[in-house]
């Protein structure tokens, strides 16, 4: 009686996990369906809350990782999703080249992350046509002009070959024509508003030059009448010369205004560029 009732249990608990099993992947499937919904209606923070349930359930499933790699990323998750990321332990998967590659792009996307252990981990597990790709994202999205233009030159093969747009664009940073802030400064010290010009803000260097001359002119009059008593000669002169001084340092800053507006420019091409890719 009792190696019966112990026979029993044994088929019980045998039935019962093999039907808790089946639920479980059934939930699962169900559960994916509903995630990968959500990622195509573009309702990425509920699509990664699903596959970051789905992964509760079977956090050994890699397939699962891609995606919830590109819904952080598309749904511009960047502020905690790198730490479910270290709690899921993401770089056991970085084997899988698609893992890797999504987790870089995550990390161009949010622009964070290079100096920790996961972004090294990930470029080592890919090839070197494809680790030359996100190595060099890294530099045009954190805007390092000077490793960008170390790496293109040591990679220019592969880079010129593979991602020639890319290339194009880093090349057009390294080669872009800064405007001197001292030069500025010191043309319009000899020319007001002349340094302005000089750095493509035509309409500003005439308006200096006219609020100059003109107040000099006034005050050059004051003090042909009245002399060194002219109150007129010294308000105007007193003006003449403030717009005069400030013309010089609005000078130098319109010259770093243009060399922030132009790399910008050049840099936003280059990101785009990486976006299509991705």
């Amino acid at each position: 009686m009792i190696r019966l009732t112990k026979t029993t249990l044994l088929l019980c608990f045998i039935l019962f996990f093999h039907v808790g099993n089946t639920q479980n992947l059934f939930n699962t499937e169900n559960l994916r369906k509903f995630a990968a919904y959500l990622q195509d209606t573009r309702q990425y923070d509920l699509a990664a809350s699903e596959y970051e349930r789905i992964l509760s359930i079977t956090p050994e499933d890699v397939t699962v990782y891609p995606e919830l790699l590109t819904a952080y990323r598309l749904g511009n998750n960047c502020q905690n999703s790198f730490q479910t990321l270290e709690t899921l332990k993401v770089n056991r998967f970085f084997g899988n080249s698609q893992v890797a590659s999504e987790y870089l792009k995550l990390t161009l996307t949010c622009n964070c992350c290079y100096e920790q252990p996961l972004f090294a981990e990930a470029l080592s597990s890919l090839n070197a046509t494809d680790r030359a790709f996100y190595q060099l994202g890294h530099y045009i999205f954190s805007e390092k002009k000077d490793a960008l233009i170390s790496f293109t030159a040591s990679n220019a093969d592969i880079l010129n070959n593979n991602f020639p747009d890319i290339f194009s664009n880093a090349l057009d940073i390294q080669m872009m024509k800064e405007k001197s802030p001292f030069v500025a400064a010191s043309m319009s010290a000899i020319i007001p508003g002349s340094g302005k010009a000089y750095s493509g803000y035509w309409g500003d260097a005439v308006m200096s030059l006219l609020f100059v001359s003109t107040n000099a002119w006034l005050s050059y009059q004051g003090f042909k009448k009245k002399g060194v008593k002219s109150a007129t000669g010294w308000i105007f002169g007193s003006i003449s010369f403030g717009f005069y001084s400030g013309n010089i340092w609005g000078s130098a800053k319109a010259a770093k205004n243009h060399n922030k507006a132009a790399y910008n420019k050049l840099y936003n091409e280059a990101k785009n560029n990486y976006y299509k890719r991705f």
